[in-house]
């Protein structure tokens, strides 16, 4: 499970250039595809290749991970997602290793293919399966790479192994899905936001019951917000309170511009800037970009929450992981 707390990122996100650049980008993401479209729907899933055989160069590595990706994609699965709850897990038992003496050496090589595919934070194994793998070159590393360059993204055995794997976390998420969205309503009251988005982004669209999910992360989203922007807004009462003139103005305008016009104390944040705007004048900056903005954001909304905490996810991976379950 998720216990790490980390600083609030969404002033960076949010950042009134950012935003609105973020925030077309999903627009455009959103015309082009169904949300809930059954029959397009990807499960995210990792795929990681642990340094475990010394003699694995970047070359041999890249080539096992990118015939992975393709196994995995053909499935019907998301092979180069950055973040999943689920990862597909190679591991490789060197088997035996000859060198051929010449003008030209040449090594041979033969060796073992484990796959796994696990839940990252639980250590649960859905599925396992090996692969022989034999390969040449003119050193071990071009060995390892020629034996991976071999693995055919048709193989009736791995093609088996992918799909049923994609069943078994199908029904992780469709009984599972109470117990996901209980997790998330705890992280929220604990006022750790991005680990329930988080949580709730890593569920398929078109998993069962999937409207809960998006009913439950517009819930936490409206609470992030309201939290978001009760900081916010009291940073910049305290800024104008204490410095009435331009410079305060810009400084209180920077906190305020910041804050999402969906949030629960939005019409704090006008009457702020009435006041502020009524001392300094129309021409303050705050005051113009309310005039400028004419984003729709929320038709964005989904993705956006979505997009936050996917995002939380990537940055806390690597201290989240139960590796635990990766070759054993």
């Amino acid at each position: 499970m998720l216990n790490l707390r980390w600083a609030f990122f969404l002033p960076t996100l949010i950042d009134t250039f950012m935003k609105k650049y973020i925030i077309a980008w999903l627009l455009l993401a959103l015309t082009g595809s169904p949300l809930h479209a059954q029959q397009d729907c990807v499960f995210p899933m990792m795929v990681l290749v642990p340094n475990q055989v010394d003699s694995l160069s970047p070359m041999a590595k890249n080539k096992l991970e990118s015939r992975l990706r393709q196994i995995v994609t053909q499935n019907n699965m998301e092979g180069g997602a950055h973040f999943s709850n689920f990862s597909i897990v190679a591991n490789v038992v060197e088997g035996s290793k000859e060198v051929i003496s010449g003008s030209r050496p040449l090594v041979t090589l033969t060796a073992e293919l484990e796959l796994f595919v696990g839940n990252n934070y639980t250590g649960e194994k859905f599925a396992s399966t090996s692969i022989p793998l034999s390969g040449a070159g003119n050193n071990p590393a071009r060995a390892y790479a020629s034996a991976f360059a071999g693995i055919s993204p048709t193989n009736v055995q791995l093609k088996q192994f992918v799909q049923d794997a994609r069943a078994k976390v199908n029904e992780y998420y469709n009984t599972q899905l109470a117990n996901i969205l209980q997790q998330a309503k705890t992280y929220a009251l604990r006022h750790e936001f991005e680990e329930a988005l988080c949580l709730l982004s890593s569920v398929p669209t078109c998993s069962n019951n999937y409207d809960q999910v998006e009913a439950c992360m517009q819930e936490v989203f409206d609470q992030y917000l309201l939290v978001d922007c009760a900081v916010k807004l009291n940073k910049a009462r305290a800024i104008w309170n204490a410095t009435q003139n331009r410079e305060g103005a810009a400084l209180a305008g920077a906190y305020l511009v910041t804050i999402d016009p969906l949030s629960g104390c939005w019409d704090e944040v006008v009457e702020l800037a009435e006041q502020i705007r009524l001392r300094i004048g129309d021409d303050w900056e705050f005051s113009k970009e309310l005039q400028r903005e004419a984003v729709n954001i929320e038709k964005a909304r989904i993705e956006a929450m979505r997009a936050i905490g996917i995002a939380f996810g990537e940055n806390q991976k690597a201290k989240t992981f139960n590796d635990h379950w990766i070759v054993r």
